[in-house]
C-alpha cells in the first residue's frame, strides 16, 4: 500500500498545490492568474496562501505592471529540505510517477536519477527516468510525452529488460553504477534494494 504524502499532513492543500506548482521550476517567475488556471482556481482563492508562503521565506514576489509574480526564494535557509520534500511528493515525481501508473504490473523498479534527483537541476534539466522491466521504449515513450508536458521539460526514459539489467549490473556496467551510486527517486516497484535483488535473483 502507498503512503499517504506526508506533505499533505503537514502543508494545507491550497499552500501545497502552490509549492508543488512553483517548485517544479523553482527558477521560473509565475504570475497570479497563471497559477490559478493552472489549479482551476480563482486568483482571489489564492492570495492569502500566496502572501503567508512569502511572509515565511518560502516564495519571493515581484510585480510587473498589473501582474504580481512569484517563484521560491533561493534565500531561504530550508530551501534545500522544502525543494526535496515537494519534489518527492506533490511535484516532479509524482507526476512522472502518475504517468507510468498504467505500467505499474509490468515495472519491477523505476526511478528519477541524474540531475533532479541529486538536486542540482536547473529549470530547463531534462529528467532522467530509469525503467526496469517488462517494458519497451515504445511502452514508456507515450507516458514519458505525457509527463513532459505536464512538465514543461522533457522527460527521459531509458528503459532495461530485468534480464539484461541483471547481466549489465553483475559485470559492472558503468553506467548502472553511477546511477546506482548516486541518489535516486523511486517512481513505482520496491525500495531500491529489493528491487535490485526480485530482479537479479528473479521473483
Amino acid at each position: 500500500m502507498r503512503r499517504p504524502d506526508p506533505l499533505a499532513a503537514l502543508i494545507p492543500p491550497t499552500r501545497r498545490e502552490l509549492l508543488a506548482l512553483l517548485y517544479r521550476a523553482p527558477g521560473s517567475w509565475r504570475y497570479l492568474s497563471e497559477m490559478a488556471r493552472a489549479l482551476g482556481r480563482p486568483a482571489s482563492s489564492l492570495q492569502r496562501d500566496l502572501a503567508s508562503l512569502v511572509e515565511a521565506g518560502l516564495l519571493e514576489r515581484r510585480a510587473d505592471g498589473n501582474r504580481t509574480y512569484f517563484r521560491p526564494d533561493a534565500r531561504c535557509p530550508v530551501f534545500a529540505e522544502v525543494h526535496g520534500l515537494v519534489l518527492k511528493t506533490a511535484g516532479l515525481v509524482d507526476v512522472v510517477r502518475d504517468a507510468l501508473q498504467p505500467l505499474a504490473d509490468r515495472i519491477a523498479w523505476a526511478c528519477v536519477y541524474g540531475s533532479v534527483a541529486r538536486g542540482d537541476a536547473d529549470v530547463e534539466s531534462d529528467v532522467d527516468v530509469l525503467v526496469v522491466g517488462d517494458v519497451r521504449l515504445e511502452d514508456v515513450a507515450a507516458p514519458a510525452a505525457v509527463a513532459s508536458r505536464a512538465l514543461g521539460r522533457p522527460v527521459h526514459p531509458r528503459i532495461y529488460p530485468r534480464e539484461e539489467f541483471a547481466a549489465k549490473l553483475a559485470a559492472g556496467d558503468a553506467f548502472l553504477c553511477r546511477v546506482l551510486d548516486g541518489p535516486t527517486l523511486d517512481l513505482l516497484g520496491d525500495s531500491r534494494e529489493l528491487a535490485l535483488g526480485r530482479v537479479a535473483h528473479g521473483p
